[in-house]
């Protein structure tokens, strides 16, 4: 018992430590330019000592944050941008007034590509820890990681509904724990995929 209860404590310790430190380095770039690098600092610091609190210094956070800055904010900035037109594009097709089979499937087909994007955004998070790679390379890569393990994609989507419908009912822990723990859960859940990609580099190898 004292063992489960241990456990419980760290990892809603931990967290609440993750979301912290997120919202802290997310106001340090503007809030609105530091979500991408927090994100990718969660991600690297929880690959490397997972759930050991001990081992999260501020300093090392900050230094990744800044390393990442400009590579997270690009991709990032990218793919909202995607969406701001997906979404536009969508509206315009339901505003037409004569709606007909073609145009119902164009907006069916928006609609998919609008949720891809923060699928891609996703496991660019997950894939940056491991690999250094260029801006274009970095968007090839998570699009094609998107369709390596569906059913990744698939655990990834039904537990961030799941902490979104939790968020409602309870948005003071989005702040103060769910940021943290959905970190833990992309890095967790999304790991076949970068085991996939790994393996094939190691295959292709000569």
């Amino acid at each position: 018992m004292g063992k489960l209860v241990e456990w419980i404590f760290q990892r809603v310790y931990m967290a609440m430590l993750a979301s912290a430190i997120f919202w802290v380095l997310a106001l340090c770039g503007g809030l609105v330019f530091g979500l991408a690098p927090a994100g990718c600092v969660l991600m690297t610091l929880f690959q490397q000592y997972r759930y050991d609190y001990k081992k999260y210094h501020w300093k090392e956070a900050w230094d990744l944050f800044k390393e990442n800055f400009l590579a997270t904010n690009k991709v990032f900035f990218t793919l909202l941008v995607v969406q701001a037109l997906l979404s536009y594009g969508i509206y315009l097709l339901i505003q037409l007034p004569h709606q007909t089979i073609f145009y119902l499937l164009l907006t069916i087909a928006n609609l998919l590509f609008l949720l891809l994007a923060p699928a891609v955004y996703a496991v660019y998070l997950k894939l940056q820890v491991f690999f250094e790679f260029s801006y274009k390379n970095s968007l090839k890569l998570s699009l094609i990681g998107v369709f390596l393990n569906i059913s990744a994609m698939l655990k990834l989507l039904l537990g961030t509904i799941l902490l979104l419908i939790a968020s409602y009912f309870m948005p003071a822990l989005l702040f103060f724990a769910f940021i943290g723990l959905w970190h833990f859960f992309v890095s967790d859940v999304l790991d076949p995929i970068y085991q996939t990609i790994q393996s094939k580099l190691i295959t292709e190898k000569p």
